[in-house]
């Protein structure tokens, strides 16, 4: 049984075949490619939890945010040869889960992909508290000026001027995405939070929530596992 998919990426394949078998074997797909514009493309076609990338292939942090524009928060392990493990550049560093020298072998990388299977459910976990906590938040807030609101035009405003606030502040953090990757990261963003207030509010059942959102519930089922989220079950929820 698939646990998760993997990508390397490293213009070094033949180590590769090996291990994809027994990674299968530990319930990893693995998924390997030569160059960062096909493994932007397998990024866009799957759903990645983890991936293996060259230094070689990826000498720049830029490339690696456009990987994380595809698959937001993946986790990136880069691989390095020996001698170039003291000359990892530190920008790299902040946004790589872990860096492993070549060659690789089976059980390291699998022990590997076990604790960066572990950090990112713990990360979900994290990050669905967060959104919980500022989505009462946020319903607190408009519950109380929707009691002093008499017109439909000034809810408009006042989702209008939320969007704004949430967009300028996130821009710090959007504007480390690199030239290119912005409207996909707004889009990612927006999505998230959309999918994550229907979901609680229809209690968890995807049927209703797929009607809702005017969306397939296979597409629905696909961007709840791709963003990580976590909802109440109603009784007649469509798991």
């Amino acid at each position: 049984m698939i646990q998760a998919k993997v990508l390397v990426v490293d213009h070094e394949q033949g180590a590769y075949d090996v291990l994809k078998l027994g990674l299968a074997r530990r319930g990893y797909e693995m998924h390997a490619t030569t160059t960062m514009a096909n493994a932007l493309a397998l990024a866009g076609a799957h759903v990645y939890q983890a991936a293996f990338v060259s230094l070689a292939l990826a000498p720049t942090r830029a490339v690696l945010d456009g990987l994380h524009a595809e698959i937001p928060n993946l986790p990136v392990i880069l691989i390095h040869s020996p001698e170039h493990a003291d000359l990892i550049p530190q920008q790299m560093l902040e946004v790589a889960a872990y860096a492993v020298g070549k060659p690789l072998a089976l059980g390291p990388m699998c022990l590997m992909l076990d604790r960066t299977m572990e950090l990112v459910s713990l990360r979900a976990q994290v990050r669905q508290h967060r959104q919980l906590w500022c989505l009462t938040q946020a319903s607190e807030a408009e519950a109380e000026a929707e009691a002093t609101s008499d017109s439909g035009e000034s809810t408009l405003v006042r989702l209008e001027d939320a969007l704004v606030r949430r967009l300028r502040a996130l821009m710090p953090s959007l504007e480390l995405l690199g030239r290119g990757a912005l409207y996909r990261a707004v889009l990612s963003y927006v999505e998230k939070l959309l999918l994550t207030v229907i979901l609680h509010e229809c209690r968890g059942n995807q049927v209703k929530a797929a009607a809702i959102l005017g969306i397939n519930r296979n597409t629905l089922r696909k961007k709840i596992h791709e963003f990580g989220l976590s909802f109440p079950r109603s009784d007649d929820s469509d798991a």
